[in-house]
């Protein structure tokens, strides 16, 4: 009895494919309007390496909480606008770039490859912590599962900016990390 061949995705048709995707959820969280501004920023815990590592530990500095995925076209055009803007960051603002959990159920690279293939120069940048979120961190700030999202918070622990995509936010990010 013949069976049915079920044709194989090529490697290009797959990655447009991926772009389509974080096109999409990022033009959905842009619709839905997730409120979190001026609400305090939930403590929770990610990994670094073996470390497990709490946002309250980063209180009294300006955070940007950056979650996305390693497949992602948008976050690694973030990741090298934040290197090119590194200067501008680095006295102001501690980005804590965590993969997203499981990294949003995609095959990619760890995020220490990821930022070595995009931005190498942030990898022992002392502005910079690298990571991997836990689940319990994920469903708390990304229980819609983008792949690209980011929360400014400030000194006092209070979310005043949620958005995805920095690379396209760079003006706002850079205005926040030098503001009083």
């Amino acid at each position: 009895m013949p069976t049915e061949r079920i044709p194989l995705i090529s490697k290009p048709s797959m990655m447009k494919y991926i772009k389509k995707i974080g096109l999409l959820s990022i033009i959905i969280f842009m619709l839905t309007g997730i409120v979190f501004a001026q609400q305090k920023a939930s403590d929770a815990s990610f990994k670094v390496g073996d470390q497990t590592v709490t946002l309250s530990h980063f209180r009294g500095k300006k955070v940007m909480l950056w979650l996305f995925s390693t497949w992602c076209p948008s976050c690694r055009a973030g990741v090298q606008a934040l290197a090119k803007n590194q200067g501008a960051l680095e006295k102001g603002l501690h980005i804590i770039a965590l993969r997203n959990y499981k990294n949003g159920g995609y095959p990619g690279p760890s995020i220490a490859g990821f930022v070595h293939k995009a931005a190498p120069s942030l990898l022992n940048a002392d502005n910079w912590t690298l990571g991997e979120a836990t689940k319990k961190l994920e469903e708390k700030y990304n229980g819609r599962g983008y792949p690209d999202i980011y929360f400014l918070i400030n000194t006092k622990g209070e979310i005043v900016k949620v958005d995805g995509s920095p690379g396209a936010n760079m003006d706002e990010i850079v205005s926040f990390a030098s503001s009083k």
